[in-house]
């Protein structure tokens, strides 16, 4: 009969025991429904167009660097920076490597803390070229 009892006893705590831990964990969980507590989550960095992996690296306040994934057929690659309604600011000359920096002249053109766009145009063989969608980047 002892052990009837032994068996139900820690029956009932392992199942307890599962029913708080259970609550706990699920408890531990935020619910998009109430209200959020703590620091603001920053905004995720634009890293623009998937296939291109493209990234804006501003280093100081005036050096911008963009860069990207370098694609096996590409004979070259051009970069144009385009205004916030997407209208063609400058492009970059012909490039080999898979990033740019704006140079001081042209970077002059750009307005301070204001957001631009720039995409990636891939050179390919027999003239033909594929250009990404824009990213985004801001000046200080």
């Amino acid at each position: 009969m002892a052990n009837h009892s032994n068996t139900t006893a820690v029956l009932v705590v392992g199942m307890l025991t599962l029913l708080v831990g259970g609550a706990g964990l699920y408890l531990g969980f935020e619910s998009d429904r109430g209200p959020h507590h703590g620091p603001p989550v920053p905004k995720q960095p634009d890293h623009g167009p998937i296939l291109y992996d493209m990234r804006s690296i501003r280093s100081d306040p005036d050096r911008i660097r963009f860069e990207w994934a370098p694609i096996g057929d590409a004979k070259g690659y051009r970069i144009t920076v385009l205004s916030p309604t997407d209208d063609s600011l400058f492009a970059s000359p012909t490039l080999t490597s898979s990033a740019w920096v704006i140079p001081p002249e042209q970077r002059s053109r750009l307005s301070t803390q204001s957001v631009y766009h720039w995409k990636v145009t891939v050179l390919l063989d027999r003239g033909e070229s594929r250009s990404s969608d824009p990213a985004s980047f801001a000046t200080q």
